[in-house]
């Protein structure tokens, strides 16, 4: 007999059919978004392909600029991330990440990975904007919402593709413009990408958009 809340059990059903409840995964763990992590390679920092909530596409999207954060230490590493007050985390925790987090808003990341088997495959990461802790059955509800995408993943491996473009997928196009028209791999492309919105305090979904819209040449990402 399972200790699971009623609502969580339910997005454990939907998973079954088909589905992905994220909204209502978060609002059953009393978190203000969620967002679903892959690894897309093993060198490469974790990708977003779901979100929901107002600040969650933000969220990831700095920590792709990065390179860093609850999402990768979970997706990659297999590591489950508590940290329910950013302001008392180590100051070496995620460096110049936190500050960014603040600045949006957000005061509390959890991260809980994604496994097949020995293999990590991903994380579902949350936050919230206040400072506050999971109880302990909401933090084993995450990860058995977890766990259920990952064998949803593992049942239906073409899954995700019916539900709509992935989140950064202008991040990818602008990508392949740098690769095609400066002979680059993608994988270079997308880390040129990423270093200049670091170096130059902007999101990479917004450098990505200067690049396909021609506000930003090709000369300018350095």
């Amino acid at each position: 007999m399972t200790n699971r809340s009623p609502a969580v059990e339910d997005c454990l059903a939907q998973l079954g059919a088909g589905l992905l409840p994220l909204a209502q995964g978060a609002r059953a763990l009393r978190l203000d978004g969620l967002a679903l992590v892959l690894v897309r390679a093993v060198d490469e920092t974790p990708e977003p392909v779901r979100l929901c909530g107002r600040l969650t596409g933000r969220l990831e999207d700095q920590q792709l600029v990065h390179g860093q954060g609850p999402s990768s230490d979970a997706a990659q590493h297999g590591r489950t991330v508590l940290a329910p007050d950013l302001t008392a985390l180590p100051t070496d925790r995620w460096p110049g990440l936190v500050p960014e987090m603040e600045r949006l808003g957000i005061d509390a990341v959890f991260a809980f990975p994604l496994h097949l088997g020995a293999a990590h495959i991903g994380a579902l990461t949350g936050h919230r904007t206040t400072a506050r802790a999971l109880t302990p059955r909401q933090a084993d509800d995450a990860q058995a919402l977890a766990d259920g995408i990952a064998q949803a993943l593992l049942r239906l491996p073409h899954w995700l593709t019916g539900l709509g473009p992935l989140p950064f997928s202008e991040a990818h196009q602008a990508a392949g413009m740098l690769s095609a028209r400066c002979g680059l791999s993608p994988e270079h492309a997308m880390l040129r990408l990423r270093g200049h919105a670091l170096a130059h305090n902007r999101s990479l979904l917004g450098t990505a958009r200067g690049v396909l819209q021609g506000l930003l040449s090709l000369e300018d990402i350095d």
